[in-house]
């Protein structure tokens, strides 16, 4: 239903977005999946601006905190702060769809607006900016380990991860330790938390800039490789089995798609094939120990 609501040709969004600069400080038409601020031409048709969308915050990639993907993705309006030359803006993006002769574009509005930097307790020894990032960083990190969380995972935060494009081909690897309950019992949670800890270490020195690693919770983890064919995800699990050993013991099961569809049913469905399999290997792995 919402989607019919936000519906506009060029004309009528033309003429929107004028009256809307009257009003906030900056309004634009983003396409998130390419990371382009597009302009709408009296002619009718679209253009790009020659620079990337998170150029304006002063950023060299993506936004971590890409709320024009989580609107586009998510169906509906999602907010953050930025900060641009030492002020705090807050900003609203919402999903629409352009209506073009030559079919349908869904993009996003960006209305921003200077905020008080006073809702954010400034530091002498950090910037505004920094002070920001650094805040929206631990929204989507795992505590203990540092790794991604499951935040960041159910808002498909790895589909774009440092890429401007949106990955559509990747492999989702699950594994989990073995006896890592035993460790705990036996010498302790430190002493299990300093092994998951260097587990997500390990990990996440073993992927690429653009790949995930993320705790699901307790002794498991998935770690999501992007853009790869499937004997990649494959060698990943080998590499990454052998890297392990000096620190832990690990069961391993995969995933993997020519297309992803964002789509949490889809989502489910890619965990809960990678669960199959690392179950599969683990009772493999306990049929193979000696009585």
């Amino acid at each position: 239903m919402e989607r019919q609501e936000n519906r506009y040709t060029v004309t009528v969004m033309r003429d929107l977005l004028k009256n809307l600069q009257s009003i906030f400080e900056m309004v634009r038409l983003v396409d998130p999946t390419e990371v382009a601020v597009l302009r709408l031409e009296e002619n009718g048709t679209i253009s790009k601006e020659p620079f990337p969308c998170y150029q304006t915050w002063s950023r060299d990639l993506r936004c971590r905190n890409c709320t024009g993907m989580q609107g586009l993705l998510g169906e509906q309006p999602s907010v953050k702060f930025e900060c641009r030359r030492d002020h705090l803006f807050y900003i609203v993006s919402r999903p629409l769809v352009l209506e073009l002769p030559e079919g349908e574009l869904q993009v996003v509005l960006e209305i921003a607006n200077r905020a008080d930097t006073a809702l954010i307790q400034q530091e002498k020894d950090r910037s505004l900016s920094q002070q920001l990032d650094e805040i929206q960083e631990e929204v989507y990190r795992d505590p203990l380990t540092h790794a991604f969380n499951r935040r960041y995972l159910s808002e498909f935060g790895f589909l774009y991860h440092n890429m401007d494009q949106l990955c559509r081909r990747l492999g989702f690897i699950v594994l989990d330790l073995r006896q890592f309950k035993l460790v705990n019992d036996t010498k302790g949670h430190l002493a299990g938390d300093r092994v998951l800890v260097e587990v997500a270490r390990t990990l996440q020195s073993r992927v690429r800039a653009q790949d995930s690693v993320i705790r699901m919770g307790g002794d498991e983890f998935l770690v999501v490789l992007t853009n790869c064919g499937e004997e990649v995800v494959s060698r990943k699990i080998q590499e990454l089995d052998e890297a392990l050993l000096p620190v832990a013991a690990a069961d391993f099961g995969y995933s993997y798609t020519e297309f992803f569809q964002d789509e949490k049913c889809f989502l489910q469905e890619m965990l809960e094939t990678a669960d199959r399999r690392m179950y599969a290997a683990k009772r493999q792995a306990k049929r193979l120990q000696p009585t």
